[in-house]
C-alpha cells in the first residue's frame, strides 16, 4: 500500500519520538541490568517496536563463545495470550512503560530462563551459520523463510516458532559485544525495513550505554579496592610508629602512603566524573587517565615489595630488552613533552636470571632520574656482557649531580628534589647488592650522568 506524504511524515515523527524516548531512558542509567531491561522492553512493548520476543546474547572474544544474557517474551501461544492480556490492562505512556520492570512479569516464564542457559561455541558452527556470520561480518540478517532456520544454532532453533526473525550485532565503540535477536512469533506482523532500521539504531544506543556501564562498574570496583589498600597501608604505618619499630621503616611507610594518596585522589575524581558523563570521548579520556594512575600505583606497590618479605621472589630468566621496553612505556609522554631522544643499544639475546619486579624497579628509577634531570637531550640505554657480569648503562645529557652530593645519593632519604623521599637510588643499590652486583655512578654538572649496573651472569 502506497503511503501518502502526510502518512510518511506521521510515521517519521513517530519513529523519532520512539528513538528519543528510548535513548533518554537508556542514558539515565549506568546499571547494566537496567539497560538490558529497557532495550528488551522497547523491542517488545506494544507502544514501541511491538515484537513478540527478544533476546540479548553476549560475545566472549577470548573463548569465542556466545552466551545468553537476557530474554523477554513468552514460550508459546498460551503464555503469550496470558502475558499480553495482563499488560494491556494498564494504560500507560511509553515513558512509563520503559520505566516499568517488564522482567518481573516474565521472570517466571520459560523463554527467558532458556535464553540464560544457552552457550554456543562458535568454533563448532558451520561458516554459513547466522550467529557466526553476525560476529564475523558484523551485519544484520532478516530471516523470513523457515528453511533458513537450519542455519541457526541447534540450541536457538529449539526455542523458535516459525516466524520472521531479525539477528544483528550489538556494538560498542571499540568492538562487538554480542547479538540481538527478535521475532514476531505470535502476532506475525511483518517486520518491515523501517522496523529493522529502528532496531539497528537501538542496538547502537544499547552498545554504547553498556560500554559506559561496564567501564564505570570496573572503575568503581578498582577504586574501592584501592581505598582498602590505602586504609591498610595507613594502619600499617600507625602500628609501626606506635610500636616504635625502626624509625626508618616508619618513614618509609609514610612515603608510600603519601605516594598512594595522590593517584587515589585523581582516580576518585575521574571515577565520579565518569559516573555523570554521557560523552563517550570524555569517558575514554578520563578512563585513560585512571589507567595511567593505576600503573603508578602498581609501580609504588612493586617498590614496597622490595622492602618486605610478604611475597616470595619469583626468579626467572628475563629478556632484558623486553623489560626495558616495558619500563620506557611509562615515560612515553615525558619523552614527547621534553623532546628527549631515546637510544637503545641492547642485543636481543641478552638475558638475566632475576625477579622481574626488582629489575623493573632498578631500570625505572634510573630512567626516571635521567628524565627528571633534563629539559631536553638524549638518554642512552645499553647493555653488554663484560667478564662475568651483565653491564647495564643508563646515560643522559642532563644537568648532572653536584660533586659534593655524589657520595650520599644512595643513602635513604637523601634527596635534592622538592618532592619525594630520596629512596630511589637506595632501593636500586639494595637490589643490586642482593644479587651480588655493583653500582657505579659518574656525573659532571651541566653535562650529564652515567650509571653502570653490574649483575653476575
Amino acid at each position: 500500500m502506497i503511503k501518502t506524504f502526510e502518512e510518511k511524515c506521521r510515521l517519521l515523527n513517530y519513529e523519532l519520538y520512539l528513538l528519543h524516548t528510548i535513548s533518554k531512558a537508556i542514558k539515565e542509567t549506568l546499571s547494566e541490568g537496567r539497560i538490558l531491561n529497557i532495550t528488551l522492553t522497547a523491542l517488545t512493548a506494544n507502544g514501541a517496536l511491538g515484537l513478540s520476543r527478544a533476546a540479548i546474547f553476549y560475545y566472549d572474544k577470548e573463548k569465542n563463545i556466545i552466551y545468553g544474557k537476557k530474554g523477554i517474551g513468552p514460550f508459546d501461544e498460551k503464555e503469550a495470550s496470558k502475558i499480553w492480556e495482563e499488560l494491556s490492562k494498564n494504560e500507560i505512556s511509553l515513558e512509563e512503560y520503559l520505566q516499568h520492570n517488564l522482567e518481573e512479569e516474565l521472570a517466571s516464564q520459560k523463554f527467558p530462563q532458556l535464553i540464560k542457559e544457552i552457550v554456543i561455541n562458535l568454533d563448532e558452527l558451520s561458516e554459513d551459520n547466522y550467529f557466526k556470520r553476525v560476529i564475523a561480518e558484523k551485519k544484520v540478517f532478516h530471516l523470513t523463510d523457515i528453511n533458513e532456520f537450519a542455519r541457526l544454532p541447534d540450541k536457538v532453533k529449539q526455542l523458535l516458532i516459525p516466524s520472521e526473525i531479525v539477528i544483528m550485532p550489538l556494538f560498542s565503540s571499540r568492538d562487538i559485544l554480542g547479538i540481538i535477536m527478535a521475532d514476531n512469533a505470535f502476532h506475525y506482523n511483518p517486520i518491515d525495513e523501517s522496523t529493522i532500521v529502528l532496531i539497528s539504531l537501538l542496538s547502537i544506543q544499547t552498545g554504547i550505554a553498556l560500554e559506559n556501564a561496564i567501564t564505570h562498574n570496573i572503575l568503581i570496583q578498582q577504586f574501592e579496592e584501592l581505598k582498602d589498600l590505602h586504609n591498610t597501608m595507613k594502619h600499617l604505618q600507625e602500628e609501626l610508629i606506635k610500636k616504635e619499630k625502626l624509625s626508618t621503616i616508619g618513614r618509609m611507610a609514610s612515603y608510600f602512603i603519601h605516594e598512594i594518596k595522590n593517584p587515589l585522589v585523581t582516580i576518585g575524581g575521574f571515577a565520579k566524573r565518569i559516573a555523570n558523563e554521557n560523552n563517550l570521548d570524555v569517558i575514554h579520556r578520563d578512563a585513560d587517565i585512571i589507567f595511567k594512575e593505576m600503573k603508578k600505583l602498581e609501580q609504588i606497590l612493586n617498590k614496597l615489595s622490595t622492602f618486605t618479605l610478604l611475597a616470595p621472589l619469583r626468579i626467572e630468566r628475563l629478556n632484558l630488552l623486553d623489560v626495558v621496553k616495558e619500563v620506557i612505556d611509562f615515560f612515553e609522554l615525558e619523552f614527547t613533552r621534553k623532546h628527549i631522544n631515546l637510544k637503545i643499544d641492547i642485543p636481543e639475546d641478552i638475558s638475566l636470571k632475576a625477579e622481574r619486579v626488582q629489575i623493573f624497579e632498578v631500570l625505572f628509577n634510573l630512567i626516571s632520574n635521567s628524565v627528571e634531570s633534563m629539559m631536553t637531550g638524549t638518554i642512552t640505554i645499553s647493555a653488554r656482557i663484560e667478564n662475568a657480569y651483565l653491564k647495564i648503562t643508563v646515560e643522559d645529557t642532563g644537568r648532572g649531580i653536584p660533586k659534593e652530593n655524589l657520595p650520599h645519593i644512595t643513602e635513604p632519604f637523601f634527596s635534592t628534589k622538592t618532592e619525594g623521599f630520596g629512596l630511589g637510588l637506595f632501593i636500586v643499590s639494595n637490589i643490586i647488592e642482593n644479587y651480588g652486583g655493583k653500582l657505579e655512578i659518574t656525573s659532571v654538572e651541566q653535562k650529564g650522568t652515567k650509571v653502570n649496573v653490574y649483575f653476575p651472569v
